[in-house]
């Protein structure tokens, strides 16, 4: 496995002192698969590292997935649309934010949320609202970048797309 490092992948991204830990991937499906209510959050840039086809297993698995951008033309070009809703991604950070959103499918907000394939720009400023604001959620990074404002990321890895992809592999093989 790669060296996992602990710097942001934008060098001037250092929210304070509280910052994401770099963490196995088997910890990171660990957590997934002992969450009461996960739901995977997939970006514009699913397709960039091969992370569609990573997304659709887990969504097999039966986590609910929420495409944001054109993820959903993705998950739709690869003929699965089992347990996937279209979502805007800030409409989505602003209702994790209230305790009382019923969720996508109706039965209650998610206890942890699973980032993957979003710009990072976009998914760090999000991670760094429910940091700050959202204490009943843990949100988990499985992008190949580090993400400091989530609770558990993978370090950065973004040049090394095969090693990228077996961390995926170990995740999904925990759930």
């Amino acid at each position: 496995m790669a060296e996992l490092k602990m710097l942001p992948f934008d060098a001037g991204n250092i929210p304070g002192p509280k910052m994401g830990r770099v963490t196995a991937p088997k910890i990171i499906g660990k957590m997934i698969k002992r969450a009461k209510k996960p739901l995977l959050i997939c970006g514009s840039n699913i397709e960039e590292h091969g992370s569609i086809d990573k997304a659709i297993e887990i969504g097999k698995k039966g986590i609910p997935i929420a495409a944001s951008g054109n993820a959903i033309v993705a998950f739709r070009n690869k003929g699965y649309m089992d347990n996937v809703k279209y979502v805007l991604l800030n409409d989505l950070a602003n209702c994790l934010r209230d305790p009382e959103w019923k969720g996508l499918d109706g039965k209650g907000n998610y206890d942890t949320v699973i980032f993957i394939g979003s710009l990072y720009y976009l998914t760090s400023g999000i991670l760094a609202s429910l940091k700050n604001f959202v204490p009943h959620i843990k949100a988990l990074a499985i992008d190949p970048y580090y993400q400091p404002n989530a609770d558990m990321t993978f370090g950065d890895i973004w040049r090394k797309k095969d090693e990228y992809l077996a961390m995926l592999d170990e995740v999904i093989g925990e759930l």
